[in-house]
C-alpha cells in the first residue's frame, strides 16, 4: 500500500502537515508570502505590544480587536459591544464549539457540497447527520430539502473552489431558513478576499430575522507563523450556548495575539487588503499561465481566494499527482476529500495554495507544467 492511499492520511490537514517543510509547499491555505514593509514596522514593535497588552483590561483588549477586526472586513453592526463575539484559538476550535453547541436540539444538517473536510469531520464528530448542499442552487439563493433539515451551514466564500454566495442569495437562504425556523450557520474565514466593499453580513442576517451563527478568522490572511484567532458571533435570539460550550476549552485567548492583530486589522484596512488582492491576482494568474497547453485549466469564472483548483487531463487522479509531484518537491493538495459527500467527484482536481511569494509559485507552476507535459498520453 502507497503512503497517498494508507490508512495515516485519513485527512487534508494531514497531507499538508506533510508538506510543512516541503521544499515548495503550495499544499496548506495559511498565509507564507512575506511581510510588507508595513506589516514589519508593526512586528518591530512586539515588544511595546506585548507591554500595551499586559497592562490594559482584557476586557478591552478583546472588544479593541474585535471591533477592529470586524469592522475591517465591513461587519460595522457585529456585535461585540452586546457581548455576543467570542474569541477562540482558532477557526477549528470555534467550529469543534459550534458543531458541540449545537447538539442536541440539532440532528440533520444541510452543508456545502465540496468544502474543506475538517467542517464534516467536526460535525459527524458530534453525531450530526449530514445533507449535501451543493454550490449550484444555493448561489441561485435555493436550499434544497430545507424542510428536512434541523440547520443550514454555508462556507462563504467557499473553499477550495471560491465560490461566493452574493448578498441576495443569502438573504434569500436566511429568510427561508427564518420562515422555517432553521438556524443558519456561516463560515466566513476567506471573506477577507473578497475585494471592494464588503456587504455587512451581520446586519443582513438581523434584517431577516434568522437565527444565525457566523464563524471568522485571521489566520488565512496575515504570515504571523500561526498566531492567529477565530471569533464566533450569533444572533440576539440565538437558543445555542456558546459561551458556555466555550468556556469548558479555554479560559481565554492571549491579549497580546488579540493587540498584535488588531494592528494588523488596521493595517489591512488601510491599503493591506488591497495587497493581499493583488498578490493573490498576481499569483492566480501566474499559475493560469503555467497550464497552458498542458491538458490542465483552472475551471471557468472569477475566484477571489487565496486557494486555486487545478483541473487535471482525464488520464490523471489527483493522488497520483500529488504522489508524483511530492517526489519531485512540490507539495500541493488532493481534493478527494473536499467533496466529502462524493469523493469521486475531486479524483480530477488538486489544489494550489496562492498565499505565497510570487518567485514560488513560478517555480511551483514551472514544475507543475513540467510534469503534466511529461505525463501526456
Amino acid at each position: 500500500m502507497s503512503r497517498a492511499s494508507g490508512p495515516g492520511l485519513t485527512n487534508l490537514t494531514k497531507y499538508e502537515m506533510l508538506a510543512l517543510d516541503g521544499e515548495i509547499n503550495v499544499s496548506d491555505g495559511h498565509p507564507r508570502q512575506g511581510l510588507s514593509p508595513t506589516q514589519q514596522r508593526i512586528t518591530r514593535r512586539m515588544p511595546e505590544i506585548f507591554s500595551a497588552a499586559a497592562e490594559k483590561p482584557f476586557a478591552e483588549v478583546e472588544r479593541r480587536a474585535q471591533r477592529a477586526f470586524l469592522d475591517s472586513l465591513g461587519q460595522k453592526s457585529a456585535p461585540v459591544e452586546e457581548g455576543r463575539v467570542h474569541s477562540a484559538y482558532a477557526s477549528s476550535v470555534a467550529m469543534d464549539v459550534v458543531a458541540r453547541s449545537l447538539r442536541p436540539h440539532v440532528r440533520t444538517i444541510g452543508l456545502i457540497h465540496p468544502t474543506f473536510d475538517n467542517i464534516p469531520d467536526l460535525l459527524l464528530g458530534w453525531g450530526h447527520h449530514l445533507v449535501p448542499l451543493e454550490e449550484d442552487a444555493l448561489v441561485d439563493g435555493e436550499v434544497p430539502g430545507l424542510d428536512l433539515l434541523d440547520a443550514v451551514f454555508l462556507t462563504v466564500p467557499n473553499n477550495p473552489t471560491g465560490t461566493t454566495i452574493g448578498p441576495d442569495a443569502l438573504r434569500r437562504i436566511a429568510l427561508q431558513c427564518a420562515g422555517q425556523g432553521k438556524p443558519l450557520i456561516l463560515d466566513t474565514c476567506f471573506r477577507g478576499f473578497i475585494p471592494g466593499e464588503r456587504p455587512d453580513t451581520c446586519a443582513l442576517l438581523d434584517g431577516t430575522g434568522v437565527e444565525w451563527i457566523m464563524i471568522e478568522d485571521t489566520g488565512k490572511l496575515w504570515p504571523l507563523l500561526e498566531l492567529k484567532l477565530g471569533f464566533i458571533s450569533h444572533s440576539r435570539q440565538c437558543s445555542f450556548d456558546i459561551a458556555e460550550k466555550l468556556s469548558d476549552v479555554l479560559l481565554s485567548v492571549s491579549p497580546f495575539v488579540l493587540s498584535l492583530l488588531a494592528e494588523f486589522a488596521a493595517d489591512a484596512r488601510d491599503g493591506g487588503y488591497e495587497r493581499i488582492h493583488a498578490l493573490i491576482r498576481r499569483n492566480r494568474q501566474v499559475l493560469a499561465d503555467s497550464l497552458d497547453g498542458t491538458g490542465a485549466s483552472l475551471p471557468p469564472g472569477s475566484a477571489d481566494v487565496s486557494v486555486a483548483l487545478v483541473e487535471l487531463p482525464d488520464h490523471l487522479s489527483s493522488r497520483k499527482a500529488w504522489s508524483d509531484l511530492r517526489r519531485l518537491g512540490l507539495h500541493a493538495l488532493p481534493c478527494e476529500s473536499f467533496f466529502w459527500a462524493d469523493k469521486k467527484q475531486g479524483e480530477r482536481f488538486i489544489r494550489v495554495a496562492l498565499s505565497r511569494d510570487t518567485p514560488l509559485i513560478e517555480k511551483a507552476g514551472s514544475l507543475l507544467r513540467d510534469y503534466l507535459v511529461s505525463q501526456r498520453p
